[in-house]
């Protein structure tokens, strides 16, 4: 099936490692071309990049620059514009990969309150806009993916005020800008992906691995790739029912079973 998405740019945030690097392979194997941004480990982010480059005869870029920084936005933009001449898809998947803000509410601070704002869902909203005001000022269609959470619907243990607060404000975010883009050729929609083998994965420990698949009912943890296939179709050409839809990749959690 022919996505149309050959010769496409796809930036897409945190593009390097877990879920980002699922989405990139995935759009990779469609012909598209990639602007992976990432904020640490240089080394083996740029080793994956040239490693997609080379399976699949596609023009892939990485740039370090963390995306909570205001300054850093359209320099991500300028770089995908010079590198590739135009913009076409934008996937906001970037996140901390810290768990400093997993603290009741009456233990953080307003410092810690912050940072889960400009980690998640103000780097979105920047970026988006970014986005947003690059394509309509060259009457350009595309696409933008948010990858959500299942925290976006509904809080899932205790201690995770800022990260359920920011997901569920991504959440709204992407369903105002699809009604907001729509009549500018620029469709929006979001991914839930649940339990995915990340870096963080592979932390932890088998009890909690076991405890969180009983949960699932396809009984597994998600692939990376597999949550790529999933944002490549609501980006492509060929979506054309899909909008301001949180898409549930979560193996069935959200049934409550």
């Amino acid at each position: 099936m022919d996505l149309g998405l050959k010769g496409k740019t796809v930036i897409i945030t945190g593009g390097t490692k877990g879920i980002g690097s699922g989405i990139a392979e995935a759009f990779a194997r469609e012909g598209a071309n990639l602007i992976l941004d990432f904020r640490s480990d240089e080394e083996n982010s740029f080793k994956f990049v040239e490693e997609l480059k080379s399976k699949y005869e596609v023009e892939v870029f990485g740039i370090k620059a963390d995306v909570s920084v205001k300054e850093n936005v359209p320099k991500i933009f300028d770089f995908a514009e010079e590198k590739l001449g135009k913009l076409d898809i934008l996937i906001n998947n970037a996140g901390p990969t810290s768990n400093k803000t997993e603290k009741m509410i009456w233990e953080l601070t307003y410092e810690e309150w912050q940072y889960g704002l400009d980690n998640h869902v103000t780097q979105y909203f920047m970026m988006s806009s970014e986005f947003a005001r690059r394509m309509i000022a060259k009457e350009r269609k595309g696409a933008i993916v948010n990858i959500l959470s299942k925290a976006s619907l509904t809080t899932t243990h205790k201690g995770i005020t800022v990260y359920v607060t920011n997901k569920t404000a991504e959440m709204g975010l992407m369903k105002q800008m699809a009604v907001d883009l729509v009549d500018k050729g620029i469709i929006v929609n979001g991914v839930m992906p649940g339990s995915v083998k990340n870096q963080t994965y592979a932390t932890r420990s088998k009890e909690f691995i076991e405890a969180r698949i009983k949960r699932m009912p396809m009984g597994r943890y998600n692939e990376p790739i597999e949550i790529g296939r999933l944002v490549v179709f609501l980006a492509s050409d060929i979506n054309k029912v899909s909008l301001g839809a949180p898409v549930d990749a979560t193996a069935g959690m959200m049934l409550g079973f």
